[in-house]
């Protein structure tokens, strides 16, 4: 039997590949700095453990989104290749002498078309069928690559030409969103600072990075590894979440590292972030032998020049 040749429409498949900022030790990147470096790469690199690496193929179209601080899509490109495991030579080529570049899988990009106005996601979200509930967009552009419908691939391309003022809910939710967003930067940027009391490293695959890993259709805050004892440690922060359901969060979080993620006889652990204790966590908590609660302050000052 011959087979059907790819580049059939109803064979095609839609992605956003996700770029986000990292920081960890001497090498710190911007999102756009990652972006536009694989653009001149005509390559995308993927982790062993990304999410969809395996049904991204020759012919696919993909959209860029761009995290932190801009939080827009970027231009779009198409997939020159499936998914491939890369030898030492390429490796190499395309780690640009980094850590954070240096890629075992990735994808090559042809008809790469960025643009010169980057559609904001907080402008598109209302009309986009992927992200069902707009004041979280953020939580639906979590993780590497994340597969959507023509219809919305559509949308993203033409972009937004007016957009309606936002009602009072959407600006409390973009508000909190913010002060989230920050909470999660100040950690990543001062991760060496902060007395975890462990020595904990984030945890790396590929160009997937310990920060927002991708754990299924969720995405962990911050996926770590205690380099003293090698356990896994997976780090949630409570925000604006009960605490309820922040425990039941962390440890569905746990399980599923362990079962994807975690060697065989490899511990994970869990640390929840929290501005407070209330009652209902500490007693949720306290008969959880792998989780422990850390609360943090912020302290402000000024100071005469």
């Amino acid at each position: 039997m011959v087979a059907r040749t790819r580049g059939l429409q109803d064979l095609m498949n839609y992605w956003i590949f996700n770029a986000a900022p990292f920081s960890s030790g001497e090498e710190s990147f911007t999102a756009r700095q990652i972006y536009e470096q694989r653009m001149q790469d005509r390559f995308w690199g993927l982790g062993e453990r990304t999410q969809n690496r395996r049904k991204v193929k020759n012919g696919d179209q993909v959209v860029f989104y761009i995290a932190r601080p801009e939080s827009s899509f970027a231009g779009t490109a198409r997939l020159a290749s499936d998914s491939f495991e890369l030898g030492p030579v390429e490796q190499d080529r395309f780690s640009h002498n980094t850590q954070f570049f240096r890629a075992t899988y990735g994808v090559r990009l042809e008809m790469i078309e960025t643009w010169n106005q980057p559609r904001p996601v907080v402008a598109l979200a209302p009309q986009l069928d992927f992200i069902e509930d707009a004041r979280q967009w953020w939580t639906y552009l979590q993780g590497g690559v994340r597969q959507i419908g023509e219809t919305d691939y559509a949308k993203i391309i033409a972009g937004i030409v007016t957009q309606p003022a936002p009602t009072n809910e959407q600006l409390a939710a973009q508000s909190l969103f913010a002060l989230e967003a920050h909470l999660e930067e100040f950690i990543a940027h001062n991760w060496s600072r902060i007395s975890w009391g462990a020595n904990l490293k984030l945890f790396q695959d590929g160009e997937e990075t310990g920060r927002q890993f991708p754990a299924g259709t969720w995405s962990i805050d911050f996926l770590a590894i205690d380099q003293t004892n090698n356990d896994l440690v997976v780090i949630e922060l409570k925000r604006g979440k009960t605490s309820d359901a922040t425990i039941g969060q962390i440890l569905r979080y746990i399980s599923w590292v362990r079962e994807n993620i975690a060697s065989p006889g490899q511990n994970v652990r869990g640390i929840i972030i929290a501005s407070e204790v209330d009652d209902a966590l500490r007693y949720a908590a306290r008969d959880l032998p792998n989780v422990t609660v850390k609360t943090y302050s912020v302290s402000f000052s000024l100071k005469s020049v």
